[in-house]
This record gives C-alpha cells, structure tokens and sequence, in this order.
C-alpha cells in the first residue's frame, strides 16, 4: 500500500524549492488516497463513517451503544446535510417490552414532523434481537416520498417489512435526520452506527 505523507503549506510556498519527498509525496498521495492508506483523507464518494475525517482516526461512525448511552426511548441520527446520502446500521437491539410490538424506522420531514418509513413484523420479546441495514437515497432533496432501502431482521430471519404510507407527504419536503424505535418499550441493548456518502444532486 502507498503511504500518504502530509505536505506543510512551506513546502509548498511561493518560492519555495521542492524536495525530493514533496515532489514522491505529490506523486503518491493520490494513490494513497485511493488505497486508504492511514493519515489519508476520507474518500467521501464511497459510504464512510459519519464522524471520519481521516483513514485510521479511530471514527466508525457510533451514534448509539447501550454499553455507554444506556436505556433511551429512541435513537435520533445527527441532522444531515445537503450533498450527502446516508445509511444506518442497527445491531442486535433489544426492547424492555414483552408485549407485541415492531422495531420502526422513521424519518424527520421538515415540514411536517416525524414519520415512519419501515418497520418489522409485530413480535417483541425481551429476549429477541432486531437490527436493520437501511439507506436513505437523496434525502436532502425535496420530495414527496422519501424511500428507505434495506432490510430489517428479528433474531437473524428477514422480517415481514412495511413500507408505511406515511412515507408520503405533501408539499415536497426535505428529511432532517432518522430514528429507530420500538412501538412498545425502550431500547435497552445493542448499538446502532451512520454511515454517509457524497451526492450531487442536493449540493449547496
């Protein structure tokens, strides 16, 4: 793999004379940066954790762990920004409810609030596991229905998934940011990561 190696603003100053290493570092850092060499800049055409900045900075892009955040009744993404599509991983979340219930996907529209997108088979028990793998295609452009892609399981089988009609709403709006929830009951277990990629379409 080609090292990235940072190159000072004197080094490349006017006036300044090249060394031989800012001249190899000009020539390898963009191989570097194709490689993810550690140090490297994120290549944010691809999906990448939400909080990477560079390759090896110790981000995964965590926005939940149960092990540090403890018992919430929702977890809520940060608010997204334009130019960007995300994705959300859901791992082995549990409910504090022993009634029937769904985990569920939901969205913030700017306009008109909160609603949900997808959701699982009712059946909730303590003793199950949920998690979900779910994009948001282009949501920070205005639309009517804003689709979410991905699947969702309960104790690793594919549940019976719903798109709710909710997911269509009037005038176009713009999402804000995502949340996982459980119809009944708080999340007392799992984590729950973001991921982003860059998109043109909704750019600034």
């Amino acid at each position: 793999m080609t090292t990235w190696t940072s190159i000072s603003n004197a080094a490349v100053a006017v006036g300044a004379i090249p060394s031989s290493a800012t001249v190899t570092a000009l020539r390898d850092n963009p191989s570097a940066i194709a490689e993810s060499a550690s140090g490297a800049p994120v290549m944010v055409s691809g999906w990448h954790p939400v909080d990477k900045v560079t390759i090896g900075d110790g981000k995964a892009g965590l926005i939940y762990d149960f092990a540090v955040n403890g018992t919430v009744a929702t977890i809520d993404t940060p608010d997204f920004q334009d130019g960007y599509e995300y994705r959300i991983v859901g791992c082995d979340l549990r409910s504090n409810s022993a009634s029937d219930g769904r985990l569920n996907f939901g969205a913030y529209f700017e306009t008109d609030g909160w609603m949900r997108l997808k959701y699982t088979s009712n059946n909730v028990e303590s003793a199950y596991y949920f998690g979900c793998d779910i994009e948001l295609l282009t949501p920070r452009i205005s639309k009517r229905t804003h689709l979410a892609v991905g699947l969702m399981y309960r104790n690793g089988s594919i549940t019976g998934e719903g798109i709710d009609s909710d997911s269509y709403q009037t005038p176009a709006q713009k999402l804000l940011k995502a949340r996982l929830y459980f119809s009944n009951g708080s999340i007392v277990g799992g984590k729950a990561y973001l991921f982003r990629r860059r998109e043109y379409a909704s750019s600034p």
